[in-house]
């Protein structure tokens, strides 16, 4: 038996709980310690239904992993705790596989890539309320050229922040991302076609003041190659949004968390 009066900070193990703390929501979590250990895991028959399920969310994990990556020129305008909601959609994704059976099941983005752009990648600002809804998509017919353009673009208008701002900045990032499906030579999730994730590409406005004009924005992104290399492809369309809050020297600052993004466009061949 034992007794501890007082307040106190604890982080680490004691029996079978654990507590850290989370620095994104600003909160202690205490969580208990739980699952097989991975022997009995391995081994046991009555766990196959478990190892199934584990199989397919690391399936999903990569699959997350590789979409984040794809998106890291404006990982910056994400939330911290928004793999949560990457993984709830490649979840989604796998369930809706109904060729192969539970543990084996794919990432087929391609057959349902709608769902990626209703993943809140940042849940305290959502993109919908940070940007209005007046930005056009171009995607050319050489299959390397996007254009992200607004008509008239009125900064103290058409972008809002929580707070008063001095200047705006916009981002397109244009992706490629793979299906991940099962190889059952090597007992792993892979995706269809390797190394997407490297072929990014970002451009970036200049700043636009709170106080300026009506102007008309265009920006174009260039892919290196044609995309749709091969099946299982989709091209996504990342904006960002991005606030300074003030000036140093006349220039605009970059404030941190300050700024929101979605994937507002997908394409398949």
């Amino acid at each position: 038996m034992s007794i501890i009066n007082g307040p106190f900070n604890f982080s680490g193990k004691l029996g079978n709980m654990h507590c850290y703390f989370d620095p994104a929501r600003g909160i202690w979590i205490l969580a208990g310690n739980g699952g097989a250990k991975k022997k009995v895991m391995d081994t046991l028959d009555s766990l196959e239904k478990a190892r199934a399920y584990a199989r397919e969310f690391g399936g999903r994990s990569r699959w997350g992993s590789l979409l984040k990556q794809s998106l890291s020129g404006i990982r910056h305008l994400m939330f911290a705790c928004c793999w949560g909601e990457i993984m709830a959609t490649g979840k989604l994704i796998q369930r809706r596989d109904e060729t192969v059976p539970l543990g084996n099941r794919d990432v087929l983005v391609s057959k349902d890539p709608g769902v990626l752009t209703q993943i809140d990648f940042n849940e305290r600002h959502p993109f919908r309320s940070v940007l209005r809804d007046n930005y056009v998509i171009d995607f050319a017919s050489d299959k390397r050229t996007i254009t992200l353009r607004i008509p008239g673009f009125i900064p103290a208008n058409d972008a809002r922040w929580v707070t008063k701002y001095y200047a705006v900045r916009l981002y397109v990032v244009v992706a490629q991302i793979a299906d991940m499906v099962w190889n059952p030579d090597t007992q792993m999730y892979e995706p269809v076609v390797p190394g997407l994730e490297l072929l990014s590409r970002k451009v970036v406005s200049g700043w636009m003041f709170n106080n300026s004009i009506p102007q008309d924005v265009n920006l174009s992104v260039l892919l290196d190659d044609p995309a749709f290399s091969k099946p299982g492809i989709v091209v996504v369309v990342a904006v960002g949004v991005e606030f300074s809050l003030m000036a140093i020297n006349g220039e605009p600052s970059v404030t941190p968390h300050c700024g929101s993004m979605a994937i507002v466009k997908w394409y398949t061949e």
